[in-house]
């Protein structure tokens, strides 16, 4: 009997989709460019719903008729070859999926070139890790319409659920949306992750507590406005031993990226949205990278020692609400660079169902995308909900921000969520000083406030 769909690419998230398409009652054929991958994972999981074929040209043909085919490659040279490979073997009404990590400028080339053949591509975001994508994860498929009829009935069912129990897959769009929602997706978790390491610095650093400790206060906070995915994760690892000591304390602080984070404040710089912490968390992992530059500099750059000025009770509390506040400015400004790429691509994005396929299986699933769902403006500042939780959690992020300077304790994503928030709150900015200087070296002129037009004024 021929499969339902065919998967190309056994690494960790193939696998693990492989499986999850099974499950759900889909014949699924697989190949993988190293035989004894493919071998080894058959023997171990395959069944009547997983099977494989013994070469490429006879998975091709072993599938149903418009063929369904997902690839889960690396991004770049990986895809492009496999493509190439594919190409030649397709019909027309073919579908291809790409659900990898990849630029939505090259998805959009791929869907060009396989379209010029008559195969519909869809590039799928896909968010929740290997446990994600083997028990339900969020997905995020955009592209050619007709590619998302044929996959729709196959994602719907592998997807996780939202707070309502509905399916966490919606079509995000034309074009190269479902991967541009997928990275925005990734520069918000950057942030969210840089934003829970600075908590973790600032409590290890200025209170001297232990990983176990800090776990404890995290676990509390489970409970409250943080309760997220992350949250969850971050006491698993602060709980983590390895050979007697805490993970944690065996792990060099050296952080790595696969390139999301990049694009998405590459994106930003190009459609002129402010993304501070975002953009910040991205260079807070290229500092990190710099250990021997660091390591070599911090006994001539002395910081003063660190004392605590709060009980910890209090810090804590405080830390709570800066950590609530900034995830609003996270998300505020995700969603900002998808409203100007909206403006600039034209994809149509269904801003609302983006906020709902997030509350399950993504990476940063969490509590706060109930009122992000719920209460949906172009800025997310605007609603009624968020100004309450400016006005409730302001001074308490100001107070953090302040106490780490104070304690020369660098803080990227928390500290660029103030600025974000504080710039929003001003009516005037100094933004006029710089259009005067610029008018005096450059003559680039300028706007008045009395008059309509752009002016220059005579220097000499």
């Amino acid at each position: 009997m021929s499969s339902t769909i065919g998967l190309i690419g056994l690494g960790t998230m193939g696998k693990a989709l492989a499986r999850n398409i099974a499950s759900k009652g889909f014949k699924v054929s697989v190949w993988n460019r190293t035989p004894e991958t493919t071998t080894e994972y058959i023997l171990k999981y395959g069944n009547e719903f997983l099977t494989a074929a013994e070469n490429f040209e006879a998975f091709v043909e072993g599938l149903q008729l418009p063929r369904k085919i997902v690839l889960m490659l690396p991004d770049g040279a990986p895809t492009e070859e496999i493509l190439r490979k594919l190409l030649p073997a397709l019909d027309d009404g073919d579908c291809v999926m790409d659900g990898a990590n990849a630029l939505f400028r090259l998805t959009e080339l791929h869907q060009k070139q396989l379209l010029e053949k008559g195969v519909h591509f869809l590039g799928t975001g896909v968010s929740g890790g290997e446990e994600g994508a083997l028990h339900g994860p969020s997905l995020m498929p955009g592209g050619s319409h007709e590619a998302w009829q044929s996959f729709e009935p196959i994602l719907m069912a592998i997807a996780a659920e939202d707070f309502n129990g509905k399916a966490c897959a919606a079509y995000m769009g034309g074009g190269g949306a479902g991967h541009y929602v997928k990275m925005v997706h990734n520069g918000i978790e950057y942030a969210e992750m840089q934003a829970l390491a600075e908590a973790y610095d600032l409590l290890r650093s200025i209170y001297q507590l232990k990983n176990e400790e800090i776990a404890q206060i995290f676990t509390q906070w489970k409970e409250g406005p943080l309760e997220s995915f992350l949250i969850d994760m971050a006491v698993e690892v602060l709980k983590k031993q390895e050979e007697g000591k805490s993970l944690l304390e065996l792990i060099v602080d050296k952080a790595g990226q696969k390139g999301t984070g990049t694009w998405t404040s590459q994106e930003a710089l190009a459609l002129g949205v402010p993304t501070p912490s975002l953009t910040g968390a991205v260079f807070a992992r290229s500092l990190s990278a710099e250990k021997d530059t660091r390591t070599r500099l911090a006994p001539l750059l002395k910081t003063p020692k660190t004392v605590a000025s709060l009980t910890l009770t209090d810090f804590t509390a405080h830390l709570e609400k800066a950590l609530t506040l900034a995830r609003l400015s996270h998300f505020t400004q995700g969603f900002a660079l998808l409203q100007a790429a909206e403006t600039e691509h034209h994809y149509g994005f269904p801003f609302v169902e983006i906020a709902r396929v997030w509350q399950g299986g993504c990476i940063i699933r969490c509590a706060l995308l109930k009122d992000i769902h719920a209460h949906y403006t172009p800025l997310l500042y605007d609603a009624a909900f968020a100004q309450e939780l400016i006005l409730e959690n302001l001074q308490n992020l100001r107070t953090i921000v302040a106490t780490a300077s104070s304690q020369a304790i660098p803080l990227f994503a928390l500290s660029g969520s103030l600025t974000h928030l504080d710039a929003y709150r001003r009516a005037e900015l100094p933004a006029n000083f710089i259009q005067g200087l610029r008018d005096r070296f450059g003559a680039h002129g300028f706007e008045r406030k009395d008059k309509e037009g752009t002016f220059h004024s005579d220097w000499k």
